[in-house]
C-alpha cells in the first residue's frame, strides 16, 4: 500500500511537470515580437575605417644619450599640447620597464631620459608602445575640441576603447 502511494505521488509530480512545460510548446515567438522580449545585441560602430589614412605618428625614433639613458623623439599629426604616453618593454615581454609622457610642440616630441630600476636599460630589442586617449583626464580641452574628442582622427593606430572613446595605440619594435 505504501508503495502504491509513492508511485501515485511520483506520477502526479511527472504529470504536473509536463503540464507546466506545455504552455511553451507548439507556439513560436519571433525574437523581439513581444514588448521587452526577445534577444537583442549591442550595436557597435565599425572601427575598420579608423585606421585608414595618413599616419598620425609620422616618425618615431629611440636613441641613447652619452650616459646610456634611452629617449624617444618623433613627429605626430596632432595639435600642439596633445599628450602621448610611451611605455618601453622587452620585445615579447608584458611588463613596462620604463614609461614617459610627452607633449607635442610644433608637431614634435622629445622625451626626458628613460631609465629602469637599476639605471639605463641595457642594449637589446624593445617594444615601444605609443598611446593616447582622447578624454579629459589625458588631453587638454583645446586638443579635445580640435580633434572632436579624437573622433575626427583617422590613420594607422586609431581605434576605439571599450567605452567607445577614441584612442591611438601603436607598437614599434627596434633594437637600441
Amino acid at each position: 500500500m505504501r508503495r502504491a502511494g509513492a508511485l501515485r505521488s511520483r506520477g502526479i509530480i511527472v504529470i504536473a511537470l509536463v503540464i507546466l512545460a506545455l504552455p511553451g510548446c507548439g507556439r513560436r515567438h519571433e525574437a523581439g515580437s513581444r514588448a521587452g522580449g526577445g534577444l537583442t545585441f549591442e550595436q557597435l560602430a565599425d572601427t575598420a575605417g579608423l585606421s585608414a589614412g595618413e599616419p598620425i605618428v609620422e616618425s618615431f625614433e629611440a636613441y641613447r644619450m652619452d650616459n646610456g639613458a634611452l629617449r624617444v623623439k618623433g613627429r605626430a599629426r596632432l595639435p600642439d599640447g596633445a599628450r602621448l604616453h610611451v611605455a618601453v618593454r622587452r620585445a615579447g615581454g608584458r611588463s613596462a620597464l620604463a614609461m614617459v609622457q610627452v607633449t607635442l610642440e610644433d608637431g614634435t616630441f622629445d622625451s626626458p631620459p628613460m631609465i629602469g630600476e637599476r639605471g639605463p636599460l641595457p642594449k637589446g630589442r624593445y617594444a615601444f608602445e605609443i598611446s593616447a586617449q582622447f578624454i579629459p583626464e589625458w588631453q587638454p580641452p583645446e586638443v579635445l575640441r580640435a580633434t572632436d574628442d579624437g573622433r575626427a582622427l583617422r590613420g594607422p593606430g586609431m581605434t576605439r576603447t571599450r567605452q567607445g572613446g577614441a584612442m591611438l595605440w601603436l607598437v614599434e619594435e627596434m633594437t637600441r
